[in-house]
């Protein structure tokens, strides 16, 4: 097995060199620096929609066994508009849509830039026209699709929009922060998790990869590395949330023997659905099984590599086994990717539908559990200002008897 942080020699080559190349780079650095912003909004406003969830039927449980609180009826009166609200908003405007969208141009993308370099396929022979067509059809895809509802920002070489915070959003990015990196410590102390970061090999982007060790350096190794390093983290969250299903299951289960603790089985059985939730619409296992496969399939393809006599692996780039070597490896990760690519697209469309659904359905639930609510307050304050008329009453009838005693 190579050495992944070997340097191979090669021409120096900058942006200035090839602007073809460099425009290529800054649209895929565009579409990724987009996905992962988008990525960040989806989940973002998913996972607010599950605490709140949770949080009301906690207040809900919490009704039925304090005195009577007007800020924790108000709260029961408002969250459940708030998240019918939300929930019709994230339909709309969480950007998954575009999320899978600018992920699915920005690796196809990148594949096509290896292929350039590698001079492999289409790209033996007039490669920049190439290069210029396949940049084009790419960009296509998102034609007259959601993401050209919304502006892309970073875009090409524009600097990363940096969104000041209010003091209320800064407040709740500090607290999901540390509350996240209180858990990350806590699972760190009590599984002694040992984790290394792995050491991609620089690439300067813009050299032609015409051997094999410049290409299994920049591109087989670093792809290997990534989806390692993704693998351990997903594996991680999958141990975590599962752990945690468990724990609010088996808790669930205890409550429900214990007589006056029943009305807590709706908090554990909510918490459970939504760290399944999380787990479903995040595809932790699917994407943990792929990128498991993929690291295999590449590790395999590199073994393969290294068999073949040392004459054939040092022959020149325009070699059968070269061509198979990079072919077989960009097929891999673009197997991989275009799994993950539709099952999130199926994912999505079955969230959406449902999501869309729930929102047109707990609209009317809404307004009638509110309009309910607000009934029960009412006559709460009917009852009030006719017991506090009464007892007004009761002291006026018993002064005036007082009076009337005094000689």
């Amino acid at each position: 097995m190579a050495d992944a942080t070997a340097e191979s020699p090669r021409p120096a080559a900058t942006a200035s060199d090839n602007k073809l190349l460099k425009a290529a780079w800054d649209r895929q650095n565009a579409y990724s620096k987009n996905a992962s912003r988008y990525q960040d909004r989806f989940v973002f406003l998913r996972g607010l929609l599950a605490v709140l969830s949770v949080l009301v039927v906690v207040l809900s449980v919490l009704e039925g066994r304090v005195a009577e609180s007007i800020p924790l009826n108000a709260a029961l009166l408002v969250l459940p508009i708030v998240i019918t609200a939300l929930l019709a908003f994230s339909v709309k405007f969480d950007r998954g849509q575009n999320w899978i969208l600018l992920r699915g141009n920005a690796e196809s993308l990148k594949m096509e830039i290896f292929y350039y370099r590698t001079r492999v396929g289409p790209y033996a022979q007039n490669r920049d026209a190439q290069l210029a067509e396949r940049i084009k059809k790419i960009s296509e895809r998102i034609r007259g699709s959601p993401v050209h509802q919304g502006a892309l920002a970073p875009y090409e070489a524009d600097s990363e929009p940096r969104p000041s915070m209010g003091i209320l959003v800064g407040l709740a990015v500090f607290i999901y922060s540390s509350l996240a990196t209180l858990l990350g410590k806590l699972w760190q102390i009590l599984f002694r998790l040992e984790d290394s970061k792995p050491e991609y090999s620089k690439d300067d982007k813009y050299s032609d990869l015409d051997n094999a060790e410049a290409y299994i350096n920049y591109r087989l190794n670093n792809q290997f590395n990534w989806y390692r390093s993704k693998a351990k983290e997903l594996a991680r969250q999958v141990q975590f949330f599962q752990t945690g299903i468990y724990f609010f299951g088996g808790l669930g289960t205890l409550l429900a023997a214990t007589e006056n603790l029943k009305g807590w089985v709706a908090v554990t059985a909510a918490m459970t659905g939504a760290l399944t939730n999380y787990l479903e619409f995040k595809r932790v296992e699917a994407s943990l099984v792929g990128y498991n496969q993929a690291a295999d399939a590449l590790y395999d393809i590199r073994a393969w590599w290294y068999s073949l006599p040392t004459q054939e692996r040092n022959s020149s780039h325009r070699s059968k086994s070269f061509r198979k070597l990079v072919q077989n490896c960009e097929e891999t990760i673009r197997s991989e990717h275009s799994s993950w690519l539709q099952d999130m697209q199926d994912r999505l469309s079955n969230l959406y539908g449902s999501a869309e659904d729930d929102a047109n359905g707990n609209a009317d639930t809404t307004m009638t559990a509110s309009t309910t609510v607000l009934e029960d307050q009412t006559v709460k304050i009917t009852q009030a200002t006719q017991s506090l008329a009464a007892e007004e009453e009761t002291q006026k009838a018993k002064s005036e008897n007082s009076e009337d005693k005094m000689p």
